[in-house]
């Protein structure tokens, strides 16, 4: 008798952590599942962002161009390498953040000031 005993009071105990396993696991889903989303929002901004100013800065380069027509070819060569280069600077300082939940946006925040700064050169040389 008192094995059987054992056996239920040990039976019962399984189920209880079972049980606690399987609520704690939802419990946890539960939390990351609004920082998941909110991690996803950011994501989805900085690269509208940094879309946004890659396209500002391809207008800004046919304007460049249309003013200074004679300098179209060093205005495409600058235009290439930079690329280059912001490609390569922003694989580089983003380093530390690879593999985790903040590489997608600290590349696109790179990647959008990088452009600006492009953005702003060629813009200078219009006026």
């Amino acid at each position: 008798m008192t094995g059987s005993k054992e056996g239920l009071i040990f039976m019962k105990m399984n189920n209880a952590i079972l049980f606690l396993l399987i609520y704690s696991f939802n419990v946890c889903a539960a939390f990351t599942e609004p920082e998941m989303s909110q991690l996803a929002e950011i994501n989805k901004n900085s690269i509208e962002k940094t879309k946004r100013e890659k396209k500002n800065l391809e207008l800004i380069i046919i304007k460049t161009i249309k003013n200074l027509p004679e300098q179209k070819n060093k205005i495409i060569d600058l235009n290439k390498s930079w690329s280059e280069t912001i490609n390569k600077k922003c694989k580089l300082s983003i380093f530390e953040s690879i593999n985790t939940d903040a590489e997608i946006a600290e590349e696109n925040l790179c990647l959008y000031s990088e452009y600006k700064l492009e953005a702003d050169f060629f813009d200078g040389l219009n006026y």
